[in-house]
């Protein structure tokens, strides 16, 4: 049974931790729901971080969004680059948005792109 679950160390919390991915990206992908960004870090696992602004909607609507993108991420790790720092940026109107659509669209961008690990400078 393949590893479901969502501990401390695979999240991104600090403000740093993001500008960080947003300066050394190597990868920005964009979908119809959202903005992948992703760089290099210096460890064997993913991390992840999920934005949504204002524009999304009130406090459910935004808490739905992050609820349905740390669910994609936590059933389909192996789709997420190992050793890259990931943020998922919420674009406006996500309100009709279904799990299913929404992790085949971050699955298909992943996959997408040849991941490398490059040694992440900081």
């Amino acid at each position: 049974m393949p590893d479901e679950r969502f501990p401390s160390r695979e999240r991104l919390r600090k403000r740093a931790e993001f500008k960080r991915v947003e300066q050394y990206k190597t990868a920005r992908i964009n979908t119809r729901h959202l903005v992948i960004v992703a760089a290099p870090n210096d460890l064997e696992h993913t991390r992840i971080g999920i934005t949504a602004s204002r524009k999304i909607g009130g406090a459910v609507s935004r808490n739905r969004v992050k609820r349905l993108l740390r669910e994609v991420y936590r059933r389909n790790k192996p789709s997420f680059p190992r050793g890259h720092d990931v943020v998922l940026i919420a674009k406006n109107d996500m309100s009709d948005i279904t799990y299913h659509d929404l992790a085949g669209e971050v699955t298909a961008a992943l996959g997408s792109l040849p991941w490398e690990r490059k040694p992440s400078s900081h």
